[in-house]
């Protein structure tokens, strides 16, 4: 069996991916006493999300070819950061699933024993259609009956989430989720057929409009 190892390469993702899974590990990597020193430093890969967040907002606005252009060279030095990043989670972690999935980077593929699904990757929140909405996309996952998902918010003054009601679905796709507007949201994601359910994905978060 090989060394469960998270994925080290996000070149192939795209703009609002490469956000929100960076975001996720930001979120999974503050106090998290697996990864008490990681390199880089979490200080600085999130002065690199948020400065990759910043120029994203702003080509997206205005789509100058400065902005563009600033707005690549960011996503670019984010990538690297990544790359070194999960090379150093894998090597602390050292093949323990726990702490490997603790990190917020998804991991690669590994046969499962028992059949039960695989974990869910490429979890998207981004505004629904209308105010009080907000849509949930993931990747299907190989022998997946359905899926269930959780939405949770953090009480004010405190860093744990409090998750709602686990909900079913059969689709990968533009799911709703109602919500109350200007509330930061968590959601994550498992797939489950009939051998088991899979482990939760890497939370993300979005602010609901």
């Amino acid at each position: 069996m090989r060394q469960n190892k998270v994925l080290t390469n996000y070149d192939r993702l795209n703009d609002h991916e490469l956000s929100t899974l960076a975001g996720g590990v930001v979120l999974a990597l503050t106090g998290n006493p697996n990864f008490p020193t990681p390199t880089p430093t979490l200080a600085d890969f999130t002065a690199l999300v948020d400065d990759y967040r910043v120029k994203l907002d702003v080509a997206n606005r205005k789509g100058s070819t400065l902005d563009f252009s600033l707005k690549k060279e960011a996503k670019e030095a984010l990538q690297i950061a990544m790359r070194k990043l999960s090379i150093n989670i894998n090597l602390t972690a050292d093949g323990n699933a726990p702490m490997l999935y603790s990190s917020g980077f998804p991991l690669g593929a590994q046969p499962q024993a028992t059949q039960s699904p695989d974990r869910v990757l490429r979890v998207l929140v981004s505004d629904g259609r209308q105010s009080g909405q907000m849509r949930l996309d993931f990747e299907p996952v190989k022998k997946a009956r359905e899926y269930e998902y959780q939405a949770g918010t953090k009480p004010e003054g405190s860093e744990e989430i409090v998750w709602g009601n686990i909900l079913n679905t059969t689709t990968t796709r533009a799911n709703v989720i109602p919500v109350t507007p200007d509330e930061i949201y968590y959601v994550r994601v498992r797939a489950r057929n009939g051998k088991g359910i899979g482990d939760w994905s890497e939370v993300v978060s979005l602010r609901a409009r």
